[in-house]
């Protein structure tokens, strides 16, 4: 299993690289519209890709390059069922579920202000601590560390620290890595579905997920 997922990742990087090569003008437009979505003061969009199984939105994201670094994981569970390429990315993909969850959670904060969980404009996401924005910190201090162009894969076993935060501390990593010149990475979620739900609290997943990296 473990040989066929890397065989199918490879798979996918060569498939990427040949349409980098021969279909640069595509890559270089994703890429600099990223760049000009960062350069806008306001918050970021949240970019949705919609499209048929089979239409080739994994591949898109192992087609670009550019001089950003950059997150790639699935915003759903990996199992046993899921392709063979999603199986090298399960261990960040679990993380990031399992922090989403702890926040859907009835201890966390979605239960206890369901009426705002899916108001992009709550104070949910801008006043609360999240174990999720906690992570997406992690990220981007690893990123700072070691700051690299292109995707960010572990494929070795990587320790993160991750502790609750809210979003002022999240905008704070990110002016750690532009007072060292650093561009800013972005992140592709794979395997969006609209209609998860997590049992506890009954809230949209995707929607979350959305709303957080939106704040």
């Amino acid at each position: 299993m473990i040989d066929q997922a890397k065989k199918e990742l490879e798979l996918y990087r060569r498939r990427g690289e040949v349409i980098r090569n021969k279909c640069p003008e595509y890559c270089e437009e994703i890429l600099k519209k990223i760049d000009d979505l960062f350069k806008s003061p306001h918050p970021l969009p949240f970019i949705c890709v919609e499209g048929s199984s089979g239409m080739g939105k994994s591949q898109l994201a192992f087609a670009l390059k550019g001089e950003r670094p950059w997150f790639y994981w699935l915003a759903s569970q990996v199992g046993v069922g899921s392709q063979n390429l999603y199986n090298n990315f399960s261990s960040i993909s679990s993380q990031f579920y399992k922090f989403v969850t702890k926040d859907m959670a009835p201890a966390g904060v979605m239960v206890r202000l369901e009426a705002d969980a899916l108001n992009s404009i709550s104070t949910l996401y801008f006043k609360e601590s999240l174990w999720t924005y906690g992570f997406i910190r992690a990220l981007l201090t690893y990123c700072r560390e070691h700051y690299e162009a292109g995707m960010i894969h572990f494929e070795e076993k990587t320790t993160l620290h991750v502790s609750k935060c809210n979003v002022d501390a999240v905008y704070e990593a990110c002016r750690e890595l532009t007072r060292e010149e650093k561009l800013l990475p972005f992140f592709i979620l794979d395997e969006m579905t609209s209609n998860a739900n997590i049992a506890a609290g009954g809230k949209n997943v995707a929607a979350f997920q959305r709303n957080v990296f939106r704040a």
